[in-house]
């Protein structure tokens, strides 16, 4: 034991003054190493370099010595000041009995924190020749490199081949090779990361993005400038290759290399999508056989792309999520992608074939052939029975759920898809076939739009579809529609085409005030809400409208019939018959958006037996308290025309509303209203209170913001008296009354001569005016009104004002009015 224990002793007393001796001769020798280092490099190099520090450790990789550099900066070989290498700390590794004799024999190397740029000009010179030519001089004191241990961390290398136009980035956080060299013969074995930040080929990407761990075994040919990859692996992802193949550079750029799918699944392949479609589906799994091949050869040049050819699939496969129910089973595929030059895309080909399989045990089957990706040829088909429910379980869609009922599919198409841009050669695409819908329910958007119950038939003929009987409710309102949708195709694939729907539309209710906010506003603002309204320039309709029932705010409405036509921004509404508020109406108008801000209403109304009260109801006393819906009752036949300017809101502009009424108010009542009540005053008539009257006729206008009521009799169970005058939008009045005088008790003479006249029959009649605001007015006796005869002046100015406005609407219409024979003649040709 005193033995054992003496051994080692001196066993540590050597390694002690060992690692002494060491630390101490480089200590001493440190600057002498570092200075002959420096000098045999200067003697190699025909480019700067500039270091910020350079160390000297034994202990960095023991037993080899390190010479540590920190801050380097490598100029490249071409003109001009460009960096060739950019690092934070490169390290050499050599014997440190080599580094004592002199001869510096670099067998390990480290770099970190790198980037590397390395160039080729439209000339073929590159910038990474920075070695001088010592024509086989040499000697001791040289510095020669048998790397053993070559690691790389955190390295950025750009590589840029102008004549060949090729950018490539590369980036690796860890990567360690071994390098042996025989005559100038490089074999080089590599492990590590590698993501391919950027492979872009004639201003084409390839593979964005990827990260791939990599085994490799290289043989580099410097002689001959030629890459050979032996058998190598790949892994991307869950995704492995076996990669074999040259590259040779020394006249053309050559590329030979096959790529082959090892351990594949449904990854394998969906790992080459690019790297936002493949993230997408980067949880789908498979089970069965799955295979993937891919061979790339050819000249690589400007003007030169190699030929790819992949070949892919899988039989008796099951494809899922982890994460949900559905999943596609005893799924088969025969894939293929073929161009003669990658970057000829012109020239490419993707084939799916014989693509079957059942989603829940609904089976499918389709085909894809896709020709020339600059100007898509698409020949492809479908059939099958598909479960809306199965497919959202088997790939969600966002703000869509709640989906029930399913799609009996049996479609095709063939054409090239730029024919559907222009309406001369869109026939010449072929869409046949129909889709059944079978009940389907679904539930959309953060508003959770309800559609339930879709039903019905859809055919294809070419760029259009045919809707039979196809039914539903959204909402509240439910909906028939039989008719079709022309240009769908078209307007389903690019953005800004025209879309015409030409359908009858039946429903038993429609609640507009939901289908507005759907469609314009916000569903969940309730009475605050706003509608965004606008008519899209590329929508076409012409309705033909059978509605049961209709809600609108306050206004209900039954039996609405009439045809509807929507085109270049505008709608017309012809022959709208409808029962509301009692009675009948008869509509027609045009709304013109062109301008959303500022969209234009020109209209005309027929009402049959429509009751006064329920009209103020529904408009909401029309936004004033003067006169409301509890102080009339009666029933109107009227003549309205209109135009007016509404925001995008559907807010009136007031200054732009102008309007003819011709109205007969039947059996009418004046209750409670409290200017006929002041008039009692004068008049010493109870009965005003609650005025009762056959039949009253008028034609009112309204403009510049302005009532305008003629004079009219109004004989009532009282009396008969004649009001004319005006009412202001803000809510000023100027009524003018005149009254038969039954009794003079409570009238001052003299106050009331002046307002007093005789009618010939021994009865006097008293002029009075109501002046002021609907909140502070005053009955006052109208002494102007005999001697100016307001009322006939009133009625001239009403009749200018009408005759004026005939002429402008007449004028309008005629301006924006829609022919229906021209509805669709104005598509792109």
């Amino acid at each position: 034991m005193k033995t054992f224990r003496k051994i080692l002793f001196y066993l540590l007393l050597a390694i002690v003054v060992l690692v002494a001796a060491l630390s101490l001769s480089v200590f001493l020798f440190k600057d002498k190493i570092i200075n002959q280092f420096i000098r045999e490099a200067n003697k190699q190099l025909n480019t700067p370099v500039k270091i910020a520090k350079i160390d000297v450790s034994v202990w960095q990789n023991f037993p080899m010595l390190s010479i540590v550099m920190h801050d380097v900066y490598v100029e490249d070989s071409q003109p001009g000041q460009y960096p060739l290498l950019e690092a934070k700390e490169i390290s050499f590794q050599l014997s440190l009995v080599d580094a004592w004799h002199e001869d510096y024999k670099i067998q390990g190397l480290r770099i970190k924190d790198s980037e590397t740029n390395l160039k080729i000009n439209d000339k073929g010179e590159n910038n990474y020749t920075i070695a001088k030519d010592t024509g086989g001089e040499g000697g001791g004191g040289s510095i020669s490199f048998e790397l053993r241990n070559v690691n790389l961390q955190n390295t950025t290398v750009h590589y840029t081949d102008a004549k060949s136009d090729q950018r490539l980035t590369f980036v690796s956080k860890a990567l360690v090779s071994s390098i042996q060299t025989v005559n100038d013969v490089y074999n080089i074995d590599a492990a590590g990361d590698v993501t391919t930040e950027k492979i872009e080929i004639n201003r084409t990407s390839f593979l964005a993005g990827k990260s791939f761990q990599l085994e490799s075994q290289l043989v580099y040919d410097d002689i001959q400038k030629i890459l050979t990859i032996k058998p190598s692996v790949l892994n991307l992802k869950n995704a492995g290759f076996d990669v074999s193949g040259t590259y040779a550079w020394k006249t053309k750029n050559l590329i030979d290399l096959a790529v082959n799918g090892k351990d594949t699944d449904i990854q394998t392949i969906l790992s080459l999508l690019p790297g936002s479609a493949a993230k997408t589906f980067e949880k789908y799994k498979s089970d069965g056989d799955v295979y993937f091949k891919a061979k790339l050869k050819g000249e690589i040049s400007k003007h030169k792309s190699p030929g790819l050819t992949i070949d892919f699939g899988f039989t008796n496969a099951t494809v899922y999520h982890p994460d949900y129910k559905s999943r596609i089973e005893e799924a088969s595929m025969t894939g293929s992608f073929a161009t003669s030059e990658v970057m000829e895309v012109s020239q490419a080909v993707l084939v799916l074939k014989d693509i079957k399989g059942k989603l829940n045990d609904e089976p499918f089957s389709a085909n894809f052939v896709l020709q020339n990706f600059n100007n898509p040829e698409v020949i492809s088909d479908f059939k099958g029975r598909v479960d809306a429910a199965a497919v959202l379980s088997f790939y969600p869609i966002a703000n869509l759920t709640d989906v029930s009922g399913s799609l009996l599919v049996d479609v095709s198409f063939e054409g090239r898809v730029e024919l559907l841009k222009k309406k001369a050669t869109a026939q010449r695409v072929s869409t046949q076939g129909t889709i059944d819908l079978q009940n389907i329910g679904l539930t959309y958007g953060s508003e959770k739009v309800k559609l339930q119950n879709l039903s019905g038939n859809l055919q294809f003929s070419n760029n259009d579809l045919a809707l039979s009987n196809v039914s539903g409710l959204v909402g509240n309102s439910d909906f028939t529609f039989n008719g079709f949708f022309k240009n769908i195709i078209t307007f389903l694939l690019f953005e800004n085409q025209p879309i015409g729907i030409e359908t009858d539309l039946k429903s038993n209710f429609l609640d507009v005030d939901q289908l507005f906010a759907m469609g314009f506003g916000d569903p969940g603002a309730g009475k605050n809400q706003q509608y965004e309204f606008g008519i899209s320039r590329n929508i076409n309709l012409n309705f033909n409208c059978d509605v049961k029932r209709l809600r609108y705010k306050r206004f209900h409405a039954s039996n609405i019939k009439g045809d509807l036509l929507v085109k270049n921004e505008m709608a017309v509404a012809r022959n709208i018959n409808l029962h509301a508020m009692g009675g009948d109406m008869t509509l027609a108008g045009i709304v013109d958006a062109h301008n959303p801000k500022a969209i234009d209403v020109v209209s005309n109304a027929k009402f049959e037996g429509i009751y006064v009260d329920s009209v103020f109801y529904v408009f909401e006393n029309f936004d004033q308290d003067f006169i409301q819906d509890k102080h009339l009752k009666g029933q109107t036949y009227a003549d309205v025309s209109l135009e007016m300017t509404l925001n995008q809101n559907l807010k009136l502009f007031n200054e732009t509303l102008i309007a003819d009424i011709s109205a007969n108010i039947k059996n009418g009542e004046l209750n409670n209203f409290e200017p006929m009540k002041k008039l009692n005053r004068f008049l010493n008539d109870e009965g005003l209170s609650k005025l009762r009257f056959s039949d009253i006729k008028n034609d009112i206008h309204i403009e510049k913001k302005t009532i305008y009521i003629p004079q009219m009799e109004v004989r009532s169970n009282v009396t008969s008296i004649k009001v004319s005058g005006t009412h202001t939008f803000d809510q000023r009045i100027d009524y003018h009354i005149i009254a038969p005088l039954r009794n003079d008790r409570h009238v001052n003479s003299t106050e009331a001569r002046a307002a007093l006249e005789e009618d010939g029959n021994g009865q006097s009649k008293l002029f009075l005016k109501i002046t002021g605001t609907t909140d502070d007015y005053r009955v006052s006796y109208d002494t102007d009104a005999v001697r100016k005869k307001i009322a006939s002046d009133l009625k001239k100015e009403v009749q200018e004002l009408k005759d004026a406005f005939k002429n402008k609407g007449t004028k309008k219409k005629k301006e924006v009015e829609l022919e229906k024979d021209e509805y669709f003649e104005d598509w792109n040709n």
